[in-house]
């Protein structure tokens, strides 16, 4: 996500790690945690904040991890929790016992009713099918009455990124049901040791448990390729519980996903990858200081 247009770079000062991030209001809102060696991040946060002084930027790190959230804790700025990773362990993964039976059911309808699991470089299939994919991601957009989300989230352009594999679930008549994209998880020398799930978009009227089949038929694909995890992604503004300790800005993180909930469908969201039995991970967003942002936030 941290490659897509639109970012800018902080380059580390070795040349061996950057942030990425974009500038709004004001602000300068960084994408996740920094790339770069291990025991690089705390020096690149440094610089970033040092590149944001002077250029008069606020700092912030947006849908960041606990490690890059400790870095900032200890410079003195705040934080809230702003989504949760949902994350599977794959080598052990099996979709059995009473919790799995939603997925069992998707998997079994789908072979009943002749709906086929794809796998696929989306960049290298046929024009017709692509086009089936656009149609079906318009038609999905169109419903909703709203752009694309962006900056944390992907559409049909990223998907077509030779990197990204694709999930499609297609019927005998060549009709596709539902499309996940996955992007790919690198660890140190460039190694994919997973996915994160991206891109979900289903046929309006189509088979109805077609994202519980694409997200187990391809975290099924994984596995038996050898990645250890999957991804889920997070659900923004959605939190399985309110921290004991929150401040201004997570209460106002909390009154907008409740705002935006019958628009976006964020906690929604978040029900439904519960069905995957995932482990959690908070995600943050760290900021400097709360005034400053609020200021910001209001031009």
């Amino acid at each position: 996500m941290t490659t897509w247009p639109q970012n800018s770079h902080h380059i580390s000062s070795d040349g061996q790690g950057y942030l990425a991030y974009r500038r709004h209001a004001g602000v300068a809102i960084a994408l996740g945690d920094p790339v770069g060696p291990a025991g690089a991040a705390q020096t690149i946060v440094k610089e970033f904040i040092r590149l944001c002084d002077h250029a008069s930027l606020v700092p912030c790190l947006f849908s960041t991890g606990g490690g890059a959230a400790a870095i900032t804790d200890r410079l003195g700025w705040l934080g809230t929790q702003v989504a949760e990773d949902n994350l599977l362990d794959l080598p052990d993964l099996e979709y059995k016992g009473k919790a799995w039976q939603d997925v069992r059911t998707a998997l079994n309808r789908a072979a009943k009713q002749g709906i086929e699991f794809r796998l696929v470089t989306l960049a290298d299939q046929r024009w017709a099918l692509v086009r089936q994919v656009e149609e079906l991601s318009e038609e999905w957009l169109g419903d909703k009455g709203l752009p694309e989300m962006g900056f944390t989230l992907g559409g049909v352009t990223e998907a077509l990124d030779p990197a990204t594999r694709v999930g499609l679930a297609v019927d005998q008549a060549g009709l596709v049901h539902g499309v996940t994209s996955w992007l790919p998880i690198y660890a140190g020398g460039g190694v994919i040791t997973g996915w994160t799930l991206d891109l979900m978009r289903r046929r309006d009227g189509g088979f109805k448990s077609v994202m519980e089949f694409l997200i187990a038929s391809s975290c099924t694909a994984f596995r038996d390729e050898g990645a250890a995890v999957v991804s889920l992604s997070g659900a923004p503004l959605a939190r399985s519980a309110r921290p004991a300790a929150d401040t201004a800005i997570g209460r106002l993180m909390d009154s907008l996903g409740a705002a935006l909930e019958p628009v976006y469908g964020f906690r929604s969201l978040s029900a439904f990858k519960s069905k995957f039995q995932p482990r959690r991970e908070p995600l943050y967003l760290t900021y400097q200081d709360e005034a400053a942002c609020r200021a910001s936030g209001s031009r």
